[in-house]
């Protein structure tokens, strides 16, 4: 009884903590922010951001301090608080509720000997969305997980050599943090909310847990790298134990060229997983499975950019057999909203032969998901991001109803 009260308190808490924090900034009008940026990539836009809004003298001061602390020091601190309200409008069972999503993570980059840096997040968690009601295989919110006071989901050493054209990671990571990124569609913070959307569900990247990562990039548009983890680590747990008691490889090819100062990225992914996994059908086990993927994405404009996703993995031992999605994404959708963004794309993901065949007749061939976003940019501290999510096929079932999620996230982060 006594965890559930402080459960619930938790949850309480950190309720109030958005609502006092959105009240008080409210009274702020600015044009600008960089909360649509996860912190350890918000110091690269601040500096511009600031020198755009030359009023604002304390956040100057703000930005100088912590710069001046890391100059001193060789410490990084980034903070990032992010709340979801998810409601379902349409639903075969529990339409009507809805359900939250809660999560504050503190990042911290230490400076080490010339080119290294020690990387470490502490965060909790709490809320699993509307997911809880509604299972399916493109996650209604890739945030949502377990409930946890207080862990570590990341703490890895780097080390650059070969002047900055290499680099090393090892420790407790996330694999999914560094291939298969997409400019358009790869951060459930800012970007997209659909697991679906974030990245690509034939990939099957671990938690977060022991692992390693080599990076070589000769030249500024191509780029190499491979990685080795755990393949069933648990994030809220420091992988120590299970460290490596089966492993995850996955190498990727990356080519990034200019096409009249329009950006591009196109990467080739193959990954393969070494551990002992039950047929789909349990009639048998295989140790080895495969897979390919690309994830490609392509500035049209200035303002428009487009993203496509494809990839295939074993269906003896997956659900997913082929796995794709497009969309893309506006940025200053109204004239002086300059930070602001709009997004729309659409997922399927398609199950195996050996999947339907076990399931039975009342399995669907494919689970498609369309997702519509607004990011506002509030003000320096605040976003908000009003989204719209529609599963045909839910699960892969026939039998379930076309499902509509509609949401509202807040993310605030300095």
């Amino acid at each position: 009884m006594a965890a559930k009260n402080f459960q619930h308190k938790m949850k309480f808490s950190a309720v109030s903590s958005i609502f006092l924090v959105s009240l008080t900034l409210s009274f702020f009008k600015w044009d600008i922010s960089y909360a649509s940026l996860p912190p350890a990539e918000v110091s690269e836009e601040e500096a511009e951001k600031i020198e755009a809004a030359p009023s604002e003298e304390w956040l100057k001061k703000l930005d100088k301090s912590r710069q001046e602390f890391a100059d001193r020091y060789g410490t990084y601190l980034g903070f990032l608080f992010h709340y979801d309200r998810q409601f379902i409008l349409s639903a075969k069972n529990d339409k009507g509720r809805s359900a939250e999503v809660v999560y504050w993570n503190l990042e911290v980059v230490q400076r080490l000997w010339p080119g290294a840096a020690l990387n470490a997040e502490l965060e909790t968690d709490r809320g699993k969305g509307v997911d809880k009601f509604l299972p399916t295989f493109s996650v209604f919110n890739t945030n949502s997980g377990d409930n946890v006071d207080f862990y570590i989901p990341q703490l890895y050493l780097e080390q650059n050599f070969c002047s900055e054209k290499g680099l090393l990671l090892a420790g407790k990571l996330d694999t999914s943090d560094w291939f298969d990124g997409n400019a358009v569609a790869e951060d459930g913070d800012t970007q997209f909310l659909s697991c679906v959307l974030v990245n690509n569900v034939a990939i099957p990247f671990p938690s977060k847990g022991l692992g390693a990562v080599l990076k070589f990039q000769p030249y500024a548009w191509v780029y190499l790298e491979t990685a080795a983890a755990t393949a069933e680590a648990s994030v809220t747990k420091t992988g120590l134990g299970d460290g490596f008691n089966s492993q995850f490889f996955i190498t990727e090819l990356g080519f990034s060229p200019v096409f009249r100062q329009l950006q591009g990225n196109y990467r080739f992914i193959f990954h393969l997983t070494h551990d002992r996994l039950e047929y789909v059908d349990e009639s048998a086990s295989k140790n080895d499975t495969a897979g390919f993927a690309l994830s490609f994405d392509q500035q049209i404009t200035r303002r428009i950019s487009l993203f496509a996703r494809y990839g295939f993995q074993n269906p003896k031992v997956r659900d997913i057999q082929y796995f794709w999605s497009v969309g893309g994404q506006l940025t200053e959708p109204f004239a002086g909203r300059k930070y602001d963004c709009l997004g729309a794309a659409v997922a399927q993901s398609i199950t195996g032969k050996d999947y339907r065949l076990y399931n039975g007749a009342g399995t669907a061939s494919a689970e498609t998901l369309w997702e519509v976003y607004y990011s506002y940019d509030f003000n320096h501290f605040l976003v908000f991001t009003p989204n719209i999510q529609v599963v045909h096929n839910p699960d892969a079932d026939r039998t379930l109803s076309t499902e509509v999620v509609a949401g509202i996230r807040v993310i605030c982060a300095f």
